[in-house]
């Protein structure tokens, strides 16, 4: 599903309406007919119910009128609290503010504070429609004013198209911003409704056409919403009678140091649980043995590692890892291997010169930071999985840069390290060079614990390994490196989201994300 910043909405409303002759009051009559119609829903005995509808001068609070009068048509003791002048309502909200007052004399209309305070009192949900996608720079304090008050109400709240005071675009806000039980939003879901702090203010996202097939009207959009396809539910939950191991793939992991077994560990078994034909796990030979007694379908190999208390694997191993990535189908680096100077240095090259797929993860790109130019001459496919910090490191900048523009952020990444680009956290994105953003929407916070990360990097590899695989055996599956990496991030947040509902976002670890596996792959 597309996702659309507020100039790209309005482009798509002026051509429904100029192409298409649809005109603007129509749209905004079908606009608060949708959000009726989901709050008819939550509230069947809605009769003798009572909302206060907020509402601004421009079309968002266009909407609130439709919704208002449609309320009292059916019953809803209506309290209209306007945060503008009435004389500054214009264009097609005037005329359905005008309808509602012929047709709906007696219904209140509040400009002034205390009267917003009674009407929240006395309400059983509030309609947010004070400003919608048109926020532009800080709020009037009468906007402010209304919002904070909605704010402390304790009510359900209905918010019209995005919760007034978060911007379309981005995720920083310009003030208060309404904290929405459910938003309805039309046509398309808005780009700074995934984007933080604003996506901690939509509640439950509807998404409603108002009568359009938007489709109909070409816009550039540049983030869509991911959804696994059927071609990727089958690579995982169909398979040939007659299949071998070899067909889904050898994923080669190059990971782990002294002190942190770990890691490789929980990629190792989280790669096995995609359906990866094999795993070999390529550590410090100080480790080894350890990292084995966690394993028993994983095979491993030991490696040459320093004599330092790191016990990080030195430029020795560089001859063992690239004899052994000539059958590998792909391979997944950094968890766990510490920053080192010798074992970055062997990082680097191994990226410089392995002709296979890799996704580099955690100390991975570390060293890939330190020296951007080690990839200039690689043409095999490279998947980066960084979280902020690592996302500032990789680009030169503060985390609260990226932050504050995980857009931009995630598509520099793209373009600088010419390769796909996964930026972690909530709402996690992934972008490609020159193509388009798609924005993850499973997970919870109990994913923030320790190893998670690592899981996700076995997932990725593991579905890399089998994407290169079938490729080499000219069975290509039919979808993009792109699609595989918000797939895998998918598959990721669906099993954490499972591990959350029988254990708790407080207690759930790792290992519980990757225990839920095979029931997120069953229900895909």
């Amino acid at each position: 599903m597309k996702v659309v910043t507020a100039a790209q909405i309005r482009e798509m409303d002026r051509n429904a309406i100029e192409l298409f002759g649809i005109p603007g009051h129509v749209l905004m009559e079908n606009a608060g007919a949708a959000v009726v119609d989901i709050i008819k829903h939550r509230y069947p005995f809605i009769r003798g119910c009572k909302t206060a509808a907020f509402c601004g001068s421009g079309n968002n609070g266009g909407d609130g009128f439709v919704i208002a009068r449609r309320l009292a048509l059916l019953g809803v003791n209506v309290q209209v609290c306007l945060a503008a002048p009435i004389d500054s309502i214009k264009g097609d909200a005037k005329t359905h503010f005008d309808v509602l007052r012929k047709l709906f004399p007696d219904i209140c209309i509040h400009t002034d504070v205390e009267n917003w305070k009674a009407a929240l009192t006395e309400s059983n949900f509030v309609v947010d429609a004070l400003l919608g996608t048109g926020l532009k720079g800080s709020l009037s304090p009468s906007y402010a004013r209304a919002i904070e008050l909605i704010n402390k109400s304790g009510v359900p709240v209905y918010s019209v198209d995005i919760p007034s005071g978060v911007n379309s675009d981005d995720g920083p806000l310009h003030g208060e911003a309404v904290y929405a039980t459910c938003t309805i939003t039309f046509a398309y879901p808005k780009l700074g409704m995934y984007l933080f702090p604003g996506a901690g203010h939509t509640g439950e996202i509807v998404v409603s056409d108002i009568g359009f097939d938007w489709d109909r009207v070409e816009v550039k959009n540049e983030a869509r919403l991911f959804f696994p396809t059927s071609e990727m539910i089958s690579m995982l939950q169909n398979r040939n009678q007659s299949a071998n191991k070899g067909e889904y793939g050898h994923l080669g992991l190059i990971a782990g140091s002294r002190g942190m077994a770990g890691a490789p560990a929980l990629t190792a078994r989280a790669a096995q649980r995609v359906g990866t034909g094999l795993v070999t796990v390529m550590t410090a030979s100080c480790i080894q043995q350890t990292i084995a007694s966690k394993l028993d379908e994983q095979m491993t190999i030991p490696l040459p590692n320093t004599d330092c208390e790191l016990g990080a694997m030195n430029a020795y191993a560089y001859t063992q890892i690239t004899k052994f990535a000539k059958k590998a189908a792909a391979l997944a680096i950094g968890p766990g291997m510490t920053t080192a100077p010798e074992t970055g240095q062997l990082i680097q090259s191994l990226l410089a010169e392995i002709d296979r797929p890799i996704v580099l993860d955690a100390d991975g790109l570390n060293a890939l930071s330190k020296n951007p130019e080690c990839i200039t001459s690689r043409t095999a496919p490279l998947v980066i999985t960084p979280h902020p910090g690592e996302a500032a490191r990789l680009l030169g900048i503060s985390i609260n840069d990226i932050e504050a523009d995980r857009v931009g952020s995630v598509r520099k990444l793209a373009e600088k390290y010419h390769a796909v680009a996964l930026l972690k956290g909530a709402y996690t994105l992934i972008a490609e060079p020159g193509g388009e953003i798609l924005i993850n929407t499973t997970g919870n916070p109990g994913m923030a614990t320790g190893g998670s990360g690592d899981t996700l990097t076995g997932i990725l590899g593991g579905l890399l390994a089998q994407y290169s695989a079938a490729e080499s055996h000219g069975k290509p599956f039919g979808f993009t490196l792109l699609e595989l990496t918000a797939f895998a991030a998918y598959l990721h947040g669906k099993a954490g989201d499972l591990a959350a509902e029988e254990m708790g976002v407080s207690s759930m670890t790792a290992s519980d994300i990757i225990t839920h596996i095979p029931k997120a792959i069953f229900g895909l």
